[in-house]
Order: structure tokens, then C-alpha cells, then sequence
């Protein structure tokens, strides 16, 4: 059986965002909802906000469109230890956030929903982002590193 997500319109994800009572009134149950942010991976559509509440705690996700955004640049976490560690960190400094399952998430509460989904949408726009300016900044600062140490590719 498979769980529906209810739509919501953007501008009430706005208001959720910016903590509207009557949206997060919506979270103090049961809910799933899903709803287009106003922002867009480059050149395939909208990111989707995916929130998965029990009443008690809200679960902010991209439905797993991140990473499958990456790795349609070519750029896969599972092969690429730099962006792997970049998107880690990018994680890390969000305090409820993780990756699992192909998704990334942020863990919340329904009163914390001003804060958190703000929060989450920029981290998902960062990580977005690392096919431009963060990952090249990592390649130059290894490339950099591999030079001070002393460090090349064996010639065979």
C-alpha cells in the first residue's frame, strides 16, 4: 500500500516556512505533505519539499532528488570521496540533518518549522550548488595540497 502525500500549494509552503499557525496546525498530526519550493534545480524543475509529521516530529526531505540531481551532473557521492565529504560537512552543519536512503532530511518539530525548513531549503540549495562553485573550490584546494606534500599520479 502506498502512503499519498497530500499537495500543497508554494505559497502554503511559504506561510509554513514562515510559521503560519493554521499550516503548522497541519503538522501537530498526522500528515504528509508535499509541495513545490520556489526554487529549481537548474534545467529540471522544482525542488519538492516533502514533509512527513506524526504530530510530534516533522520530517523535512527532498524525496531522494538531490542526489539523483548530482549524479545526473556525474558528479556521484558514492564514487567521489571530495563531494562526499563536501556534502557531508554541508550536512553536518545543520543540526538535525542526515542522509539516508537516498534522501536528504531534517528532523523537527511542528514549532520549529519557521526556522528548520528555511534552514533545510538552504542546505539543499548548497548542496545543489557544490556541481559549481563548492566542488571546484574542493578540487583546487586538494590539487593545492597535493602539491605542498609532494604528492603525483605514479606515471606507468
Amino acid at each position: 500500500m502506498t502512503l499519498e502525500f497530500q499537495r500543497l500549494q508554494t505559497a502554503d509552503l511559504l506561510a509554513l516556512a514562515d510559521g503560519d499557525p493554521a499550516q503548522v496546525d497541519r503538522l501537530r498530526r498526522t500528515a504528509r505533505l508535499v509541495g513545490a519550493a520556489p526554487f529549481e534545480y537548474p534545467a529540471q524543475g522544482p525542488i519538492l519539499v516533502f514533509l512527513t509529521s506524526d504530530g510530534d516530529r516533522v520530517r523535512i526531505s527532498e524525496g531522494g532528488r538531490a542526489l539523483k540531481f548530482l549524479e545526473s551532473q556525474g558528479m556521484d557521492l558514492g564514487l567521489d570521496a571530495v563531494l562526499g565529504k563536501t556534502v557531508f560537512h554541508a550536512l553536518k552543519d545543520v543540526e538535525g540533518a542526515a542522509a539516508g536512503n537516498g534522501r536528504i532530511y531534517l528532523d523537527t518539530t511542528p514549532d520549529a518549522m519557521r526556522g528548520a525548513l528555511w534552514r533545510f531549503l538552504q542546505m539543499v540549495i548548497e548542496i545543489v550548488g557544490l556541481r559549481h562553485s563548492k566542488y571546484k573550490d574542493a578540487l583546487e584546494q586538494l590539487a593545492r595540497t597535493e602539491e605542498s606534500v609532494g604528492l603525483h599520479w605514479d606515471e606507468r
